[in-house]
């Protein structure tokens, strides 16, 4: 085995994939574009970190054939792609130039004895695992908040910087930021969520004073976010949404559909409030409380306080 290499535009999420590869081999080289981005990933334990690096400002897309370049003449095993709308593409690409195994949002990646790999990927909207075994090099997309990013003391891994030809005949001729919340709800450690239970204008305060008092952010179901508009659609959880994995989660008059479970089924507690005894997300909760969220929620909150 010769290491595995990871690569993500976001150093973040590249350092939590370097987390995870560092569990399935003995040397882990980071991917990274920019010498910015590699000052917060040399301190991540990793065996090397390789800047890639090209003049002016090209789209990430534009590094594709360097990555896959350097992949095949350094003989790696594999290779961990953050997965992100850029990653998504680049990941692919490569996988196509090194006609090699592409294993996408992967959840679970094995190292079996005899060499082949091994990952875990969910699908039908959390209603299955698939298994997919392989030989060989592979390529595999793993989505942010799989694993907490580990930094190493006194850890200072070398840089080496790759210069990268760039085809200019493709340029980015002006940017338009997207306007967000500013949320991260991968990385929350609590989550109170809102279904369309509890969906009514109003019924927001309610929530953001239950997680205001656990020191959580607020999320929502999809509905909440697409059809009534009551919070930007970075905050609702689901297969096409957000996926968290947090220590606590809160739904609050949630349904509990599968479309929705998938995207917290890392969470180590789950906690539901919904008038329906017969709704889904009791099936999938630790702690199920029948009532009306209107009423408990006060108390919940009240009581959560009263133990700080």
């Amino acid at each position: 085995m010769t290491g595995i290499y990871v690569f993500s535009e976001d150093p973040r999420l590249a350092a939590e994939l370097a987390t995870t590869a560092a569990a399935l081999a003995d040397e882990v080289h980071v991917v990274c574009l920019g010498a910015d981005a590699s000052r917060t990933l040399t301190a991540t334990g990793a065996t090397s970190v390789v800047v890639l690096e090209a003049a002016g400002a090209p789209r990430p897309e534009a590094y594709v054939a360097a990555l896959a370049g350097l992949m095949r003449d350094r003989g790696a095993d594999l290779l961990l792609v953050g997965a992100t709308v850029t990653g998504w593409e680049v990941g692919a690409r490569v996988a196509a130039l090194l006609d090699s195994a592409l294993v996408s949002e992967a959840s679970v990646i094995t190292a079996l004895p005899d060499g082949a790999w091994q990952a875990e990927r969910v699908m039908y909207a959390g209603g299955a695992v698939q298994t997919e075994t392989w030989s060989g090099p592979g390529v595999v997309t793993v989505a942010p908040g799989r694993a907490v990013a580990a930094a190493v003391p006194g850890s200072a891994s070398p840089v080496e910087v790759v210069a990268v030809d760039v085809d200019t005949r493709v340029r980015v001729v002006s940017r338009t930021a997207r306007v967000r919340s500013g949320v991260d709800l991968a990385s929350a450690a609590r989550v109170v969520c809102v279904g369309m239970g509890l969906a009514e204008p109003g019924d927001l305060a309610l929530a953001g004073d239950l997680a205001d008092a656990l020191d959580a952010e607020v999320a929502c179901t999809r509905p909440v976010a697409e059809d009534r508009g009551l919070l930007p659609t970075e905050r609702y959880i689901g297969i096409s949404g957000a996926h968290v994995h947090p220590d606590l989660y809160v739904g609050l008059g949630v349904s509990g559909q599968v479309q929705h479970t998938v995207g917290f089924r890392d969470a180590k507690v789950v906690v539901g409030i919904n008038t329906n005894p017969a709704a889904p997300l009791f099936a999938v909760c630790d702690y199920a409380v029948v009532g009306d969220a209107h009423e408990i929620v006060p108390l919940l909150a009240a009581a959560v306080r009263a133990r700080h």
